[in-house]
Parts: structure tokens; C-alpha cells; sequence
């Protein structure tokens, strides 16, 4: 246990002396930030400093989290204007829909075509535009409803209809961690509440900013995420149909069946394992054995794509093995990291859960800490990934949630506050450090997200079995405000 202290100083050492550097050579570097990122992060890092020297959170400090909010709106809608004055919005998502136009008409060898990229990467250059298919076959039967929109019709419907369900189960998520409540239940008002979730939608901007503008899967897989989360306590079978539809994006899914087995959750696995085959005999029937050929071998050229350190891949990095790569470390180092940050967040997550299955058997109920376990199985995936990139963050919400709530009520520890001021600028600081300082920002940010968790975690006390199935503990230390998971509970 003295592991983690340790590791966090050390990490929060890593990123003084960044930001050190980074103010010292300011004026430099200023005509590289647009103005957007410039303010909103000035704002931010005043909140931070601000909020670190109380122990409760005062109304100055709400007042300028919200202006924090407004800024990182402001930030969101200056580059999404930016993206739509563009040529085409959505880059990456023109491969979707290739694929989806190609089911469509019955096109289906074309679909991922792995002979054509075989050439493609055995040339000298590396190719200027990437466009391939190399998500599972079932993956189009969510596809092929767009194969015969216009370009615009079909982005725009890939972009809107995730939004809806995400910020539906990030709102629900918060309520049941008890964002917006009070430390004493008679100072509590709505506005309170308003100001508490305005900061949470606008957290989340500049994560789905990253996943918009490059059209890319992340709010999609977040919307699995997210709803295996909210029904995981209470709805087992839905919680396992969410986790099947991860399938379309398997990495994402890697620490999950471990979380399951050791908390118990059988019924969930057992939705999952139905799910994820019954899509694969559907899909099967569908286009024909064949296609899961063309899959695999596409798989195992773009895996060895990836793995080669692809320029324009490693600037989006979040994972250990490709971003320290782009830092200038050889592969097998990088490799050797990659898997030495698995392991310790591997085991963080089986401890975690094995936890979770003893106190259920001794308190009768879920120990108010589901949701800090739950955060901690999302920031762990990005880690453990090899293969995530920046569009995969809108993920990291189900982590933000759990120490929002927390610190809205209590206050804010300093190296919390620090660790998500970080978090919150990962999508637009990460290409800046990777390409001028080649830091690999993201990983850093992440691996210290995950340690304050993973302390959070540790230093909270689960609640007393006495609780009320239906009520919730209030300003309880290390209570989480969390309505008790009993069997009778209802969502």
C-alpha cells in the first residue's frame, strides 16, 4: 500500500516541473494556442488554485467552476464552428460510411478489402489519408440503416442520436453518486443542483469534442460504457447486453470480465457471453463465414500498423506503449511499460472488486463505493489499452462523476483538483506536448487520475449496514452520498 503515495508524489513531481517549463516558455509558445484554449485554461487552472486552499466548497468557488464551465462551452463551440467551415466535418467517419453504403448494395468484399492495405503499407510512403473499416462484422447491422443517406444526413445522425443517451446517462450516473447534495441537507437549494450539473455537462465538452470532430466511436463506446454502469447494480441482463455491445470496439472491454468474475456478477456475464455470440451467428448468417476472414487478417494489419508508430497515430495516444513511443523511447521499453502498467491496474481492479463482493456478503448491500469502482474500471481501460486515442475520452466521465460529486459536497484535495485540471486538458494539451516537448502528456495524465482514484478509493470508509435501502447517507466522512444498493432498491 505505500506503493501508491509514492508513485503519486513522484507523478505529481512529473507534472510540476512541466508546467514549470510550460510557464517559462509562454510568450514563445503563445501564438501556437488559439485564444479559445488560452482562456479556458487560464480560467481552469485560477478555479484550481482557488478551490485548493479550502476544505468545503464555498460559493466563490462554485461561482468559478461555472465561469470554468462557460469557458470550456465557449472552447467546444469555437472548434466545433471551426470543424463545420471546413471541407467535411467528422474526418475519420467516412470510413463508417464507406462501410455502410458497401453493406447496402451487397458490396460486401469491399468492406475490408485487406489485399488493397497490404499494398497500401508495403509502399515506402507512409499513406496520407486512412479510411479503413476494422470494426467486427456485426458492427454493421448499426451501420446499414445509413447506407443510403448523403454524406451530411449520415454524419449528423452518427453524431446526434449517442449525444442524447450519453448526457441522459451521465445526468442519472451523477444523480445516483448524489451530485448536487449538500453536506448538511438543510442549506441544499435547486440552484445548487443546476450550478453541479452545469460543471458536469460541461466537463464533458472536451472529451466529446474530440470524439465529434473526428467522427470517431468514442461517444458511441461511452454510451455502452456508461449505461453497463448504470444498470450494473440493478439490471443485470441490460448491464450484460451493454457489455456485448462493447464487442464492437473489444479493446474497450479487456478489464471487464475480470471486475465480473471476481465481484460474482454471473448473470451479467452471462448476458454478455449471449449477446456478443448471438451477434456473431447473426452477422455470420448475414454476410457469409468469409467476411470474419477478410476481419481478422485486416485486424492483424492494422495492429501491426499501429504497433510500427504511425506519426499521426502516436499524437493521439493515450496508452503507454504507443505514446512513449512517440516520446522517443524504443519499442520494447515501451512495451515493457505497457505491460507493467497493466499489471498494477489489474490488480487495483480485481482488488477493488473482490472488495466490493465481501462487503456485499457482510453489509447485505452494495457499500456506497460502486461507483468509485466503476470510474476506476474506466480511467484503468485507457490504460491497460495499448491502443486508445484521444477520441476515446468521453469514457473518462464515468471516472469525473464519482469525485464531483464528492468534492461539490465536501471540497476539493488539492492533488484531485490538480489531477483532474489535467484530465480536463488532455484532448487539446496532448498534440502540443507530444509535438513540441514529445511528453507524452495523456499517459501521465491518466496514470495520475488513476492513482487519485485508486487513493480515493482507499481512504473512504464503506457505509453502515443500517441505511435504508431507499435513503442515502449525508454528510456521513467518506460517505458518498450514494442511495443504498439493496435488493429492494429500486433505479
Amino acid at each position: 500500500m505505500q506503493l501508491w503515495p509514492s508513485l503519486l508524489r513522484f507523478i505529481h513531481a512529473i507534472v510540476a516541473v512541466i508546467l514549470a517549463g510550460l510557464e517559462r516558455s509562454f510568450c514563445s509558445l503563445a501564438s501556437e494556442l488559439q485564444a479559445g484554449h488560452r482562456l479556458a485554461e487560464t480560467v481552469l487552472i485560477v478555479a484550481v488554485f482557488v478551490c485548493a486552499y479550502e476544505a468545503t466548497v464555498s460559493p466563490l468557488q462554485k461561482t468559478l467552476l461555472l465561469l470554468c464551465a462557460m469557458c470550456l462551452t465557449t472552447q467546444a463551440g469555437i472548434n466545433l464552428f471551426h470543424e463545420l467551415s471546413g471541407t467535411r466535418f467528422g474526418g475519420d467517419f467516412v470510413s463508417f460510411w464507406n462501410a455502410a453504403h458497401r453493406v447496402r448494395h451487397g458490396d460486401i468484399a469491399a468492406i475490408y478489402d485487406p489485399d488493397a492495405w497490404h499494398r497500401i503499407l508495403s509502399s515506402t510512403t507512409d499513406p496520407n489519408s486512412l479510411s479503413w473499416f476494422v470494426y467486427p462484422p456485426f458492427t454493421l447491422f448499426g451501420l446499414w440503416p445509413l447506407g443510403d443517406a448523403t454524406y451530411n444526413e449520415a454524419v449528423l445522425a452518427w453524431s446526434l442520436v449517442p449525444l442524447t443517451f450519453y448526457f441522459a446517462l451521465i445526468v442519472l450516473l451523477a444523480k445516483r453518486s448524489g451530485l448536487g447534495l449538500d453536506a448538511n441537507p438543510a442549506c441544499e437549494n435547486s440552484w445548487s443542483r443546476e450550478q453541479a450539473y452545469a460543471v458536469l455537462i460541461a466537463f464533458s465538452l472536451p472529451f466529446l469534442s474530440a470524439s465529434l470532430i473526428f467522427g470517431q466511436t468514442g461517444t458511441l463506446v461511452a454510451v455502452f460504457f456508461l449505461g453497463m454502469a448504470y444498470f450494473w447494480p440493478m439490471r443485470p441482463i441490460l448491464a450484460g447486453i451493454c457489455i456485448g455491445f462493447l464487442a464492437i470496439k473489444p479493446q474497450m472491454g479487456l478489464l471487464i470480465p475480470f471486475a465480473l468474475l471476481v465481484s460474482g456478477q454471473w448473470r451479467v456475464v452471462a448476458a454478455a457471453a449471449t449477446t456478443v455470440l448471438s451477434l456473431i451467428v447473426l452477422s455470420t448468417i448475414w454476410l457469409g463465414a468469409a467476411i470474419w476472414t477478410d476481419y481478422l487478417r485486416m485486424s492483424f494489419l492494422f495492429g501491426h500498423f499501429i504497433g510500427s508508430g504511425y506519426g499521426g497515430i502516436r499524437q493521439l495516444a493515450l496508452g503507454p506503449y504507443v505514446s512513449l513511443q512517440g516520446a522517443g523511447m524504443p519499442a520494447a521499453f515501451a512495451g515493457v511499460f505497457q505491460v507493467v502498467a497493466s499489471v498494477a491496474v489489474l490488480t487495483a481492479i480485481v482488488q477493488a472488486f473482490w472488495r466490493s463482493k465481501a462487503n456485499q456478503q457482510e453489509l447485505g448491500k452494495d457499500d456506497g463505493r460502486l461507483d468509485l469502482r466503476l470510474g476506476l474500471l474506466a480511467a484503468g481501460t485507457l490504460l491497460t489499452t495499448p491502443y486508445t486515442l484521444s477520441y476515446d475520452t468521453p469514457l473518462l466521465m464515468l471516472s469525473i462523476i464519482p469525485l464531483l460529486a464528492r468534492n461539490w459536497r465536501d471540497g476539493w484535495d488539492g492533488i484531485e483538483l490538480a489531477s483532474v485540471t489535467a484530465l480536463l486538458s488532455l484532448p487539446s494539451a496532448q498534440q502540443f506536448f507530444a509535438f513540441f516537448w514529445h511528453v507524452p502528456f495523456a499517459f501521465l495524465a491518466l496514470l495520475l487520475w488513476f492513482g487519485v482514484l485508486y487513493r480515493r478509493f482507499q481512504k473512504e470508509r464503506p457505509t453502515q449496514p443500517a441505511v435504508s435501502a431507499r435513503g442515502t447517507v449525508r454528510g456521513q466522512p467518506g460517505s458518498t452520498g450514494l442511495p443504498a444498493m439493496g435488493l429492494d432498491a429500486v433505479p
